[in-house]
């Protein structure tokens, strides 16, 4: 019974000590994308109450939000910062206690205000990491998580515009997002630090958004059911591809680390 303790403690102390700059900042980074995810699938639940997967991905997403924000709290080497992250925290109670409503247009209007204020306090956590790591590549790290969280908020404005939840900002915030997505992509591709895998990897994320834009701008003859799935499933796709980029800057950032210890 001692040696199973032991051996458990062990394994947690590895855990802690692999945790990475390059993972905090890829974490935190995730942070900004969950607030908008749990945000457009609590919409897509009132536009579409019968699927199952609005529903699976709300309560995963929730979830996950949880257990990032454990991991970035016990992560010594951002102490320093850890106001920010007390900060991150008491908008989070504030935005789950809303997802626990029944859902209406009410409720949802509200959590689409609450999550981004969320977004604002968990994006000024990234930069102060980004600020603690001192390495060019920390700055990829953000823009690249950045685009994660955007292709959720697009999908978010998508769905609060479909189901006519404060309209005026999910229009225009539509179009400052796509928009975005697009600069910031090019900044991307633009960087001398890419290797060949990266690139490739920002190339099938702007075949994704081209992709995307055919169906906002109406090119897709398709019934509005056919139109939330080519939509969401695209950002999806959007997510995962930039999901691997941010991983690969976390690695560039991590072996630079490595290599000065």
């Amino acid at each position: 019974m001692k040696l199973s303790a032991l051996f458990f403690l062990l394994i947690i102390s590895l855990d802690v000590s692999a945790f990475t700059m390059g993972d905090a900042i890829n974490l935190a980074g995730r942070q900004r994308m969950l607030s908008q995810r749990i945000a457009q699938t609590y919409i897509l639940r009132g536009i579409q109450p019968e699927a199952e997967r609005h529903e699976k991905i709300f309560s995963r997403s929730i979830q996950e939000f949880k257990q990032n924000h454990e991991k970035l709290s016990n992560f010594q080497d951002a102490e320093k910062i850890k106001g920010q992250l007390i900060k991150v925290q008491k908008e989070w109670e504030a935005f789950e206690q809303i997802t626990r409503q029944p859902v209406s247009k009410e409720s949802a209007t509200e959590l689409f205000e609450r999550s981004n204020t969320l977004l604002s306090s968990a994006h000024t956590y990234v930069i102060k990491l980004q600020q603690l790591a001192q390495h060019n590549s920390a700055e990829l790290i953000n823009i690249a998580g950045r685009q994660r969280m955007l292709s959720q908020r697009i999908a978010k404005n998508y769905a609060a515009k479909l189901w006519e939840v404060s309209p005026d900002s999910s229009q225009n915030g539509l179009q400052q997002d796509l928009t975005e997505y697009s600069n910031r992509l090019n900044q991307l591709l633009d960087s001398p630090l890419n290797t060949p895998e990266i690139t490739h990897n920002l190339r099938k994320a702007q075949d994704h958004l081209n992709y995307a834009n055919r169906g906002f701008e109406g090119e897709m003859k398709i019934s509005e059911k056919r139109q939330i799935q080519v939509i969401t499933g695209t950002t999806d796709l959007m997510l995962r591809t930039m999901n691997v980029i941010t991983k690969q800057y976390a690695e560039l950032l991590d072996s630079r680390e490595l290599l000065l210890n």
